[in-house]
């Protein structure tokens, strides 16, 4: 079964800085998404605003480590609850599988969306 895959554009990624941060640290981490170089930058740099849950160093720390562990980050953000089962998946009926999947999907547009009270954003349900 395939996983939610985002579609994310750099206005939801201002929208998640201005949403998450306050304005007097919006320039710094600009500048920070700006020395990011790689594929998928949008993502990746919404999957970190996620995984930072708020936190500067956290986000700092993120962006410092995209190009190296990209895939972990997004799995962090993304798939939080598949990525917990994933190497015992074969043991899982498709059924739960479908479940995880849905959830972790509708976790994620949740965070993105700003659904979900900001004590619980970026974590996993």
């Amino acid at each position: 079964m395939p996983q939610y895959l985002p579609d994310v554009t750099a206005h939801d990624m201002m929208r998640v800085i201005e949403r998450d941060f306050s304005a007097d640290v919006h320039a710094t981490i600009l500048e920070w998404i700006r020395q990011v170089e790689m594929r998928e930058k949008t993502r990746v740099v919404i999957a970190a605003l996620k995984n930072s849950q708020g936190s500067l160093e956290k986000l700092k720390g993120e962006l410092a480590n995209a190009s190296g562990w990209y895939r972990e980050i997004i799995s962090e953000a993304e798939y939080p609850n598949y990525t917990r089962v994933m190497f015992r998946i074969d043991r899982i009926s498709p059924e739960e599988e479908a479940r995880i999947i849905e959830k972790d999907k509708q976790q994620y547009l949740a965070w993105l969306q700003g659904a979900d009270p900001p004590e619980t954003r970026g974590k996993a349900p």
